[in-house]
């Protein structure tokens, strides 16, 4: 009972830039992020298939990136995904990577020490057909045109996935 009040306090904090719901364990910020590409997704054989599709739009400095993801099967599908790591924060997908025009990858911002997420998840049952919208805003950008990919890292009928989207590209002012 503790640790359900102890979520409902902590829930409000985790998803302030975030979606309400999204993604399992992600990439290490310290690895590369994903490359460019078409859209993608990482499947068992046995799993239907998810598309994805990433929009992002500029608000000053501040960069909103939406992830929709469909499942693309004629049966429901049961999605599992939990906060994790991502633009130097706890947070929930889109799980989001930056370059510039010319290929150079942003750095996100880092935190003091090493950050961990709580066990905070969440599972999400699409229905053939169905869409999930994930959202995320970005911290303050300086001025140029970047190279966007926006992915979800989770689970589905109990095997790891990623959704990954095509790139978009996003000019901040």
């Amino acid at each position: 009972m503790f640790c359900r009040v102890l979520a409902l306090l902590v829930l409000p904090a985790l998803l302030g830039s975030c979606a309400l719901l999204g993604g399992l364990p992600g990439p290490d910020p310290h690895e590369s992020p994903p490359g460019p590409g078409p859209a993608a997704a990482v499947f068992p054989q046995s799993i239907p298939p998810l598309t994805a599709q990433a929009e992002a739009a500029a608000t000053g400095r501040e960069v909103t990136v939406a992830l929709t993801v469909q499942n693309g099967s004629g049966q429901p599908l049961l999605l599992r995904y939990a906060a994790q790591v991502n633009w130097g924060s706890c947070g929930l997908p889109p799980y989001v990577a930056l370059a510039r025009l010319d290929g150079t990858a942003v750095a996100a911002p880092t935190s003091a020490g090493r950050l961990t997420c709580p066990e905070l998840q969440f599972s999400r049952i699409l229905a053939p057909g169905e869409t999930l919208t994930l959202k995320r805003t970005l911290p303050p950008l300086p001025p140029g045109t970047y190279t966007l990919t926006g992915w979800f890292d989770g689970e589905a009928g109990g095997e790891p996935l990623r959704v990954q989207a095509g790139p978009v590209v996003v000019e901040v002012k």
